[in-house]
This record gives structure tokens, sequence and C-alpha cells, in this order.
């Protein structure tokens, strides 16, 4: 780097900032930036008004992964993913991924490794999510559902038909797909 020269790294200078909408859940926010080459330009983003999100990937001990089938608003169809969900405020994210678990598939586990945190997609999202794997799960109830969270029940699959589900774009829920890479390289990575 020449003298003169921005810093490769810098961040952009925050020129304005407002809130167009937040309902305590959800905050939309709109910053005006200026970047070291002088352009500018607006950055529109959404902030969870929660500490962050997880996804578990859980197994039952005959080897089969478990879904839920929800149903989600903006794409207007019901679908298959991976658990998950809001941490609490004094909730460690291990902690969440189990009371997640738990209330949106009914199954404990005995094991539960991390596997990482990842960013959905932080060009319009904020938050981090820790992904889990739950191993050895208990408490299989297919008739298991929780209408609060629009879930009409769980699935288990085998990783074979989860494999053709995904290759057909039956699965295309984006924080399930990274979730099942993470483990998938997690599994490779143990031998």
């Amino acid at each position: 780097m020449s003298a003169g020269e921005p810093e490769k790294n810098a961040l952009p200078e925050v020129l304005k900032s407002s809130v167009p909408y937040d309902d305590g859940w959800a905050r939309l926010n709109r910053d005006e930036l200026r970047f070291t080459d002088g352009s500018e330009g607006p950055r529109i983003w959404l902030e969870l008004q929660f500490p962050f999100v997880c996804n578990i990937v859980p197994t039952l001990p005959s080897g089969d992964l478990v879904f839920i089938e929800v149903y989600r608003h903006p794409v207007e169809r019901w679908m298959l993913e991976l658990p998950g969900g809001l941490g609490e405020k004094g909730e460690t994210p291990d902690q969440s991924a189990l009371r997640e678990l738990k209330e949106e598939t009914g199954l404990d586990t005995p094991r539960l490794t991390s596997l990482g945190k990842v960013n959905v997609d932080p060009g319009l999202l904020s938050h981090d999510t820790y992904v889990f794997r739950a191993e050895d799960c208990t408490g299989w109830d297919a008739g298991h559902s929780d209408s609060a969270d629009q879930i009409r029940g769980v699935v288990s699959l085998p990783l074979a038909e989860v494999e053709r589900r995904i290759a057909a774009g039956e699965i295309t829920h984006g924080p399930t797909l990274i979730a099942l890479y993470r483990d998938r390289l997690d599994r490779e990575r143990a031998g």
C-alpha cells in the first residue's frame, strides 16, 4: 500500500442512519455510506431483535435426519427445514439449540455438537447463526406439531433421500442447506 492509498479493509463512513420500521421483533435499518473511493450509496438491512439464531441437524439412532414441515408465508409454501430458531436473552447458543429441538420436534439428545457459526446473508441480515448436530435423538413422534410456529409435522428421512430431495429442488431452505453442508464437512474430517 502506498502513501495516500486507502486501507484495503477500511470500513465505509456512515453519513446518516434511519430506522424506517421497528416492531420490537425486527428492525429495518437504512444507512447512507461513503466508501474509501469516495462513492456513496444506501444500504438497507434487517436486524432481528434477538441475540442470535441456531439451526440443528438432528439424527435418530437409525441415522435418519429429522426435518420440520413449516409454512413460510414470504414464499407462500410449506417447506422442509431443519429445526432452529431465535436465541433468547441470557441463553447460550447450545441452550437455545436444545430448547428449539424440543419445541419444534419433541426430541431430546444426549449429544449436541457445535458445527460453528455462519452468517446466512450478511448483505441483508445482521445476525449470527450457530449450527449444531444433535445425535441419537429420542422422543420421536411423527405426529408432533407446533401451531404457534406454523409447524404441521416432523419428518425423518435417510441421508440418501435428503440428498435426492436437495438435488430435485425439494429442500431449498438456505440455512438448512448450510447446516447440512457444515455437518457433512465435520463428519468427513472426523473420518
